[in-house]
């Protein structure tokens, strides 16, 4: 079924529709970003920008559906997720009651960039979305799913999924810095990593500067709990 036609079932409708919606952050260019689809209806004009989502589909389990809609709108093939949160509220969307399952998702900008399809997503600064026209309470989505990452950031290992494969001390403070909004001790912030043993030397240097440091890799492939900050 075409999406126009889809449209027009849901539109008639006398149940809520449920949906889901992915806030996707990354770090691209030295700045927290999200990627987000560009709305094309006329009448929605005044909302430009819009969360990767879709109605779920029938018979399909939650992770399918979320794969699914994620490549379909963004051409990526695989993030690191966590289910968030479900609005219901019955005024989130001027045409029918939709009830979102929201999932919130990061990726590294080294993987993004190998993945994503940019004729169908846009890149936005997370410090710029009071600016940014975004589709009714998805802004309110995006700040929710932000106070969750900030959150995991302080006591598991979840910076792992947003960092390249391999990086310096310094990159992963600057990751955190860059996400927090808000500078760091780096003797501190070392001693601290260190003492964790949540990471391993590849005994390589990043030679992009003059003055190479120690790449770095993460021991656990997993989600971990550990108090970083």
């Amino acid at each position: 079924m075409s999406q126009e036609n889809l449209t027009k079932n849901i539109f008639s409708l006398s149940i809520p529709v449920l949906a889901m919606d992915i806030v996707i952050f990354t770090v691209y260019k030295w700045t927290l970003c999200l990627i987000m689809n560009q709305r094309t209806e006329d009448w929605s004009e005044k909302w430009k920008y819009i969360l990767p989502g879709w109605v779920l589909r029938s018979w399909v389990s939650l992770e399918q559906n979320f794969d699914n809609i994620l490549y379909n709108r963004t051409g990526i093939k695989w993030v690191y997720k966590e289910q968030l949160y479900t609005f219901w509220e019955v005024d989130r969307d001027p045409r029918w009651h939709v009830i979102s399952v929201t999932y919130y998702a990061l990726i590294s900008s080294e993987l993004f960039l190998k993945n994503v399809d940019l004729t169908k997503i846009h890149i936005l600064d997370y410090s710029k979305i009071d600016e940014i026209q975004i589709w009714y309470d998805h802004k309110k989505i995006i700040t929710y799913a932000k106070q969750r990452l900030d959150w995991k950031l302080e006591y598991t290992n979840i910076v792992k999924n947003i960092l390249s494969t391999e990086f310096t001390l310094s990159q992963m403070q600057w990751v955190y810095e860059t996400i927090l909004w808000r500078k760091l001790d780096k003797r501190n912030f070392r001693k601290k990593i260190s003492s964790l043993n949540i990471l391993k030397e590849t005994w390589k240097l990043d030679k992009s500067t003059n003055r190479p440091a120690m790449l770095y890799s993460f021991t656990d492939k997993e989600l971990k709990i550990v108090g970083i900050l």
